[in-house]
């Protein structure tokens, strides 16, 4: 590694810094609007992108620490710094992984919200508790009298003297995590972009559904009230006698077309919603791939030429690594926009109420009951 000057090494550590710091703060934007605000809470995978978070902001601790205990490999902050890089910057790949399961289940098998969160009992586990097992051992292991976490040039972490286990318990399932979820993606991408098309043609027949039918949207609606006899029952009128004629208007019929309008609906919710989380889902395996491929081409560069280092990719790696909790915001925002400009504009609205001064003793009591 005698290729990275002292200047180029003290540039890594002010990257690694300032991008740790980009991710912690788009870390806790997402922990913040997630637990705050109900509309964060709408899509499944946003609570996978919740949870991953966390391990997001333990990673970016560590990253943040840069290079500062490479000089005493043995002390508590290298050990420490290793542990959690170890432990957490793999397991965001697992997270990826376990969308891409909840695309299969939801394209094929149907899962609605509710089976979908109970499979998160399982994800939470998997994606945190495999990892920690070399984690927490590596701190007790020596080999050849030599701790297993040391010097790694970009931070600590599993040394250069047993580069197998990088590969064995980081880079090895990292790769195979990715191909076990881009074959997903492969395998269900014909059904993915037929569903895809199912939707234009299902939003074409409720524009025209709409237009012509204005008596099944009444009639139908989620929220209208029912009569025992299966009447429908308008707002501010009890069907009965003399309202024979309407309520018998309004009564769904069996083999019309209110049954047929309903069952389109169902199909259009559930076909949207696989569509939805399949294109969130795809957008973070992007930003996985972006993520480990100069990481991982910088490990397949040191051991092809003895260990030497090319330049360009690990600066690109130093970059690109602390910065997993920021792809997957940028992602959470995109995929959560419409929740985000309405908070956005429920924030605009309070700003002149918080910067008025109250005028007159009703407007100084009320100022003091919303303190």
């Amino acid at each position: 590694m005698g290729q990275l000057t002292e200047s180029q090494l003290h540039a890594i550590s002010i990257m690694e810094r300032l991008c740790s710091a980009i991710s912690l703060l788009g870390c806790i934007f997402t922990i913040a609007t997630f637990t705050c605000f109900s509309a964060f809470r709408d899509k499944p995978v946003n609570r996978l992108v919740f949870y991953a978070t966390f391990g997001n902001m333990a990673s970016n601790v560590a990253t943040l620490m840069s290079r500062s205990f490479l000089d005493n490999p043995d002390s508590f902050g290298c050990q420490f710094q290793a542990m959690l890089i170890q432990w957490f910057m793999a397991a965001d790949v697992g997270w990826i992984l376990a969308m891409a399961v909840n695309v299969y289940l939801t394209v094929y098998q149907k899962f609605d919200i509710k089976r979908l969160h109970k499979m998160e009992l399982i994800y939470l586990p998997v994606c945190y508790g495999i990892p920690f097992i070399p984690a927490f051992t590596y701190l007790f292991v020596r080999r050849n009298g030599q701790r297993i976490y040391g010097d790694a040039v970009l931070w600590c972490w599993v040394a250069s003297h047993v580069e197998g286990l990088r590969i064995a318990t980081v880079y090895g399932p990292v790769w195979a995590m990715i191909l076990v979820t881009f074959a997903i993606y492969i395998a269900a991408a014909r059904t993915i972009f037929k569903i895809r098309k199912q939707i234009h043609n299902l939003d074409s027949d409720y524009d025209l559904t709409s237009s012509t039918s204005p008596e099944v949207a009444v009639g139908n609606g989620p929220g209208a009230p029912v009569t025992a006899d299966g009447d429908v029952a308008l707002p501010g009128r009890t069907p009965g006698r003399d309202d024979q004629t309407t309520a018998m208007r309004c009564k769904p019929r069996r083999h019309g077309p209110a049954p047929q309008a309903f069952a389109r609906r169902r199909s259009y919710e559930h076909k949207n919603a696989a569509w939805s989380y399949t294109k969130c889902a795809l957008l973070y395996f992007t930003a996985i791939l972006i993520t480990w491929i100069p990481a991982s081409a910088n490990r397949v560069y040191s051991m092809a030429h003895n260990g030497q280092a090319y330049v360009p990719v690990v600066f690109v790696s130093a970059f690109v690594l602390p910065l997993q909790g920021f792809w997957n915001c940028i992602i959470y925002v995109v995929m959560s926009w419409a929740a985000c400009k309405s908070l956005l504009q429920d924030i605009k609205a309070r700003l002149p109420h918080l910067h008025k001064k109250p005028t007159s003793r009703g407007e100084v009591d009320r100022a003091a009951d919303n303190c």
